[in-house]
Order: structure tokens, then sequence, then C-alpha cells
């Protein structure tokens, strides 16, 4: 290997150390937005220009390109500031730049807590929401967007009741039969009855892009980070 191709070496795994840094925090300019009264702005973080953009969440169904992200956050996902509260944490990042630097793949377990007000205008309700994110992201127009975006709830319950007694909110089904919409792909919430799966797994090691289907695919072992080679 000449001067020349180390230098381009370095510069690429410079940038992909870079953009680990930059997807954690457009992550978390997204979750910041995620707020009853800001959600309409997180459509902003995403590749709009792509058709295949999508977000889907729980088992509310795949929302497609930008007809149908601007649906479910513009049309579905607003809601009177007074009285309501959603925050989503991210912890536990998992990111994993692709080799050739022009994607990545991304995971965050994510704690929450809501307070969601009837239409009527009453008493807002506590609740717990716990769950995961994954991703995928596109590094297009020199900046980082999310391509692909799937929230897995795994809990959502009256925080008097707790996860164990209230089911009440364990599958809420599709909020719209748009052709904008698919139907979801994973949706595993806990019961007395489930079993849980490693889903989302950790981020594998890849060269491109090849697909969201890595996001639904449990985790089959432990892994550990691989040892750098020796110098």
């Amino acid at each position: 290997m000449n001067a020349e191709e180390r230098l381009d070496r370095l510069e690429l795994e410079l940038f992909r150390v870079q953009a680990i840094n930059n997807i954690q925090n457009l992550m978390g300019r997204y979750t910041v937005n995620h707020a009853p009264a800001t959600i309409h702005q997180a459509i902003n973080f995403f590749a709009l220009e792509l058709p295949d953009v999508s977000a889907e969440i729980g088992d509310r169904g795949v929302f497609v390109g930008e007809a149908g992200l601007r649906e479910l956050f513009i049309g579905r996902f607003p809601m009177e500031p007074v009285g309501n509260l959603l925050v989503h944490y991210l912890a536990t990042p998992m990111i994993q730049v692709a080799s050739d630097g022009k994607s990545a793949r991304g995971v965050w377990r994510s704690p929450g807590v809501e307070a969601v007000r009837s239409a009527d205008g009453g008493q807002p309700v506590a609740l717990w929401s716990f769950g995961a994110y994954a991703a995928d992201f596109v590094h297009i127009g020199g900046e980082w967007k999310i391509h692909h975006l799937q929230w897995f709830r795994t809990i959502k319950s009256s925080f008097a009741e707790g996860w164990v007694k209230d089911l009440s909110m364990t599958h809420t089904g599709p909020i719209s039969d748009s052709a904008n919409v698919r139907p979801v792909t994973y949706h595993n919430p806990y019961t007395p009855e489930s079993v849980q799966e490693p889903v989302p797994p950790c981020p594998p090691a890849y060269d491109t892009h090849n697909g969201f289907g890595w996001a639904t695919t449990p985790q089959q072992a432990a892994t550990v980070a691989q040892a750098g080679p020796a110098r």
C-alpha cells in the first residue's frame, strides 16, 4: 500500500469515527423534538429525498415516503401541548458505520414516560412507555439523515397499574388505511405470556447498505468488539 492509499484509508476511518458522534447528535435532536409542541419538526431529520424513507411505530404501521412521514408526524402525531408529555430517552447507543462510509445502523434502548390528556380535556394519565429504536442512516447532501426508523414498543401502561396488570395498550393497531402505510414488520410487546426476543439486535458490521431486515433479526449470540490489527 502506497502513501496515497494509506492517506485515503485514514481519511475514511476518520470520517467513520466522526460519523458516530454526528449520528448520536442527530438522534438526540430527533428525540428532543419528539414532544407535543414540536413533534411536527421531527420530519426534518429524515432523508425525504429518498422514496423508501420510512418510520415504523409499534403496531401502528410503516409510514413510507415523504407523504407517509408527513401523514404521521404532521397529521397523526401532533397533540395539544398543554398537559401532554412525551419523553423518550436514548440509552445504550450501538452504532455501526458501513465500511464504505455511506450509511450506518444504530440501536438505542429507550425508557420513557408520558402524560396523555383525554380528548375532552380531562386529567392527564401518567404512562410508562419503554422500548427500543433501530435505524438506518444515510450520508446524503453532506449530512447524516434518518433513512429508516423503527420504534419497538415493549411496554406501554398506566403508571398506577404497571405493565403486568395494565395490558390495555399492548396492541393498539393501525392508525391509518392510507396508501402510504404498510403493515408492521415486528411487534412483540410484553405480556405475562410472551417471550421477549433480543430484537432489535446489536447492529452487525457491514460493508454497504443492503436493506433494513437486520433490525428484526434476533440477536443469535453475544458479540464482543473485534481487536484491531497488530501494530
